[in-house]
């Protein structure tokens, strides 16, 4: 096991280069000139120099790249144009939104696709497979953006159930003393129900519009696994031998069903980090989708760059999380040695 975790290891540092040189060919290409955005039309000569340098735009690009991927590795992005605070620093404060948004999405779409996979596969044409259809069909066509403004509409502005905005300590909890950004798992960690309760209100309709995607996905493989499994020998055999039927689908098919759900839900991640893009803007979210956003309207490659090779990062050391779990958790793969 150690051995394979170590060679996957090994093979992640070059597709990590491959992935830092791509983000900085296809930011470098980006059309408009970030100097003269901050500097104006009429520049000095001295001052563009300056500028362009202190950004890493001058030279020829494999040693603007080289130069670029030395700061990557100790985690310097250069400063922010706009404010010429460290992007490193500022993605530090925009991550906690972000991760917390992330988790609660994939935490619902994993539980809810779960439960209505397994159910539409055991009751297939009834009600709860055809919500079950439904749902995979809506969540994957339904635009993550118009949706989140039908629910902002909905239940935030007709009905006032929940929330549509505001994600700082001020609003969610006023009387509490935070020590971190993670405005919604510190309170629980500190037995702060009261203010994990309205955090979760605050979040709950960002979450569930970055869920969809995801929970659709979730949704139809769970179903078509269990569907796999659930017609198989051993399980006819498990029958057999007088075992009920919550006892032959938790301790037998669910179990099986589990290992492709496991590594298709490890997988949405890249999906809910490109899809809270959208989410983020749309709920005002202050996380790193509004800021990549913001950095792409300003020109600020510094922004960018940080932010799509904080993100792709992400989704292949992902990739490599999946990989050594679905390992841990398949015994055939670990007894063939792969």
């Amino acid at each position: 096991m150690l051995v394979y975790v170590l060679r996957r290891l090994l093979l992640t540092i070059p597709l990590l280069i491959a992935v830092s040189l791509v983000v900085f060919a296809v930011v470098s290409s980006f059309p408009g000139d970030p100097c003269r955005e901050q500097l104006g039309q009429h520049p000095t000569p001295e001052a563009l120099e300056a500028c362009r340098s202190s950004l890493n735009l001058d030279g020829p690009f494999h040693e603007r790249y080289l130069r670029y991927l030395e700061g990557a590795v100790q985690l310097e992005f250069g400063h922010n144009i706009r404010t010429e605070e460290p992007v490193g620093e500022e993605i530090l404060l925009k991550l906690p939104p972000t991760i917390e948004l992330s988790f609660i999405a994939l935490l619902l779409a994993f539980l809810v696709g779960n439960w209505i996979g397994t159910r539409s596969a055991l009751k297939p044409g009834t009600w709860i497979d055809a919500v079950g259809q439904v749902l995979s069909l809506g969540g994957i066509s339904i635009p993550v953006f118009w949706l989140g403004m039908m629910l902002i509409s909905l239940f935030g502005v007709k009905l006032g159930w929940l929330p549509f905005s505001g994600w700082t300590a001020s609003e969610v909890g006023p009387d509490f003393d935070f020590k971190t950004d993670f405005l919604l798992f510190e309170p629980l960690f500190r037995l702060r129900f009261d203010v994990f309760w309205n955090a979760l209100g605050h979040i709950a309709l960002p979450a569930i519009a970055l869920s969809t995607i995801p929970l659709a996905t979730i949704t139809r493989m769970t179903r078509s696994s269990v569907l796999e499994e659930v017609n198989k020998d051993y399980v006819t055999t498990a029958r057999a031998k007088g075992l009920s039927e919550r006892k032959v689908i938790t301790k037998h098919v669910r179990r099986n069903a589990l290992i492709p759900v496991v590594t298709i839900t490890g997988l949405q991640l890249g999906t809910l980090l490109s899809g809270a893009v959208l989410t983020e803007t749309v709920f005002s979210w202050p996380g790193l989708g509004t800021y990549l956003v913001r950095g792409a309207d300003e020109t600020n490659y510094p922004v960018v760059m940080g932010c799509m090779l904080l993100f792709v990062t992400t989704f292949v050391l992902v990739n490599l999380f999946v990989d050594v779990l679905y390992h841990m958790i398949d015994p055939r793969i670990r007894d063939e040695g792969l």
